[in-house]
């Protein structure tokens, strides 16, 4: 059970999992994709919480395993103030764990997907060198594009973006060749592979 206090300052407790094996339970990523896993409703004024708790998350047949770590404890763990599991990929806040399994559900590599994210984020800085950015995988569109959608441009609306599966295969190629050229290098910090381990100076606002 984990215990909850909602904004009304009613204090109750849920029954959320702390590990869960996506194959033994495959309706958990549609959950986490619509944004339903981990919520509730407040007993006392009924309103809907969105909420985060540490997390691990099997997945025997995509040879994997992801660890949420709630987006309040970001700077904690990129402090290196918390210990850190080697057999898990670590994602941080609701968003990144969305991302993620669709990620890992169209069997891509998170690296070259993050990768793929630092150009889009140097991009959108160049339109809107004030916005606070955040770009999400959303899947693949008929034709092989990979579908992005940029959060942040401009409020309350969010741009959709295609890139050629040929830039992925590049990439990856890339990647592959010279694993310790950037950006590759810089996005990875021990099991934490995001686009968010690129320093604030390199890329503004994200």
């Amino acid at each position: 059970m984990r215990k909850l206090t909602c904004p009304c300052d009613q204090v109750f407790s849920v029954d959320f999992p702390e590990s869960v094996n996506l194959d033994s339970a495959p309706e958990t990523t549609e959950n986490i994709k619509n944004g339903s896993f981990l919520s509730c409703i407040c007993p006392s004024c009924n309103a809907v919480l969105h909420t985060e708790f540490n997390t691990r998350f099997e997945w025997p047949s995509k040879k994997v395993n992801i660890k949420l770590i709630p987006e309040v404890e970001r700077v904690s763990f990129l402090s290196g103030n918390m210990k850190e599991e080697s057999d898990v990929q670590i994602v941080i806040g609701f968003a990144e764990l969305s991302d993620r399994i669709s990620v890992l559900e169209n069997n891509l590599d998170p690296l070259i997907i993050e990768a793929i994210k630092y150009h889009l984020v140097l991009k959108a800085s160049e339109n809107n060198p004030e916005a606070k950015i955040i770009i999400l995988f959303e899947g693949f569109k008929k034709n092989g594009d990979l579908e992005f959608h940029i959060h942040g441009l401009k409020t309350d609306q969010v741009a959709v973006t295609l890139v050629p599966s040929t830039i992925y295969e590049t990439l990856k190629t890339e990647a592959h060749d010279h694993p310790e050229a950037e950006p590759f290098a810089s996005l990875v910090n021990g099991s934490y592979v995001s686009v968010q381990n690129i320093l604030i100076e390199e890329i503004p606002n994200v």
